[in-house]
């Protein structure tokens, strides 16, 4: 079997990009807010910030795919 198509690897794949993009949805919106407001250097420091958690949740919830993806790799060769 296929590492993709491994049932775990399936649920795991979209349960962990969900939860990165939610993260990062809402890092975003945060930064937003704090850029709307009358941005003082603190709020646009704060702003960029989360911008840069947001893409940080991304690139950590695509390298955990990848890791379970290579964890199920060869099942199938050890039995």
């Amino acid at each position: 079997m296929d590492a993709k198509n491994h049932p775990t690897v399936r649920r795991g794949t979209g349960w962990l990009r969900n939860q990165s993009i939610y993260a990062a949805v809402i890092f975003v919106a945060l930064g937003i807010v704090l850029l709307l407001r009358d941005p003082t250097v603190l709020q646009v420091l704060g702003a960029v910030g989360c911008f840069a958690v947001a893409g940080l949740f991304i690139y950590l919830g695509e390298k955990q795919v990848k890791s379970l993806r290579h964890e199920y790799r060869y099942e199938d060769e050890e039995s």
